[in-house]
């Protein structure tokens, strides 16, 4: 890990979290694990609002739109290479971008069907008219200013207005700062999520805590029951939009 890197960790999340994340990371050879809390919002009742203080402006992307311009433009804050933002296209994904006076700050991308990957081959369960937030990200040099917050309420809002119901996400425990969002909405847990890949002996273990794994997320060698409850998410074919002018 590089020094700025680890200084951006030790602001943003503290000295025991850096611990444990170096601690992970020794241990990566023989295990690895992840522990995230599970959140769902019912948008047709309440959509989060924003609490930035300068005026943010948040678009959302479908993949049909200037998908090339799009790559470029999203690969240049830093985070992910254009490949990758091609690849979460193709899959049908959709991305909101937050603006500040023009310039891109940060992105929140938005799966619309089941296959997104948690980790470990275990992926979400997304049904009818619901939606899965994730991979936010948000430049150092503007965070603490309530981006992440219009992006979430952002998303929540053009998706509550073109007929889904309900948003998911996940945060992982060592992330203290995104942490902040679900404290603030209020946002009830609907489990907590332990994946943890060992090396030798090769297996996964999984395990949640609030309600069964199973009712949210698949993997190989679930019974096909399980499996097939999954569905997949109805979607309108309803392009991009400005949601903050």
């Amino acid at each position: 890990m590089d020094l700025g890197r680890f200084r951006e960790l030790l602001r943003w999340r503290g000295p025991w979290i850096v611990v444990v994340l170096a601690v992970r990371e020794i241990l990566k050879p023989l295990v690895y694990w992840h522990v995230w809390d599970i959140f769902g919002t019912d948008i047709s009742q309440r959509v989060p609002q924003p609490y930035a203080k300068d005026e943010v402006k948040v678009k959302i992307y479908a993949p049909d739109d200037s998908l090339v311009i799009l790559q470029e433009q999203i690969s240049s804050l830093g985070e992910l290479e254009a490949a990758e933002v091609g690849r979460r296209f193709a899959r049908g994904d959709w991305i909101a971008i937050a603006f500040l006076k023009e310039q891109p700050v940060g992105y929140m991308w938005i799966a619309l069907s089941s296959g997104l990957e948690l980790a470990f081959g275990t992926y979400w369960i997304v049904r009818s008219r619901e939606a899965v937030k994730y991979g936010s990200f948000v430049l150092p040099a503007f965070r603490g200013l309530g981006i992440h917050s219009c992006l979430n309420s952002g998303v929540c809002s053009y998706l509550c207005e073109r007929g889904f119901i309900r948003t998911l996400s996940s945060v992982s425990i060592l992330n203290t700062q995104s942490m902040s969002l679900p404290k603030h909405n209020k946002t009830t847990r609907a489990m907590t999520v332990l994946l943890a890949k060992f090396r030798f002996p090769s297996f996964t273990l999984r395990k949640s805590f609030g309600a069964p794994l199973s009712s949210r997320f698949s993997w190989s060698g679930l019974p096909s029951s399980s499996a097939e409850s999954r569905g997949t998410s109805q979607t309108p074919d309803c392009g991009s939009a400005a949601l903050r002018e």
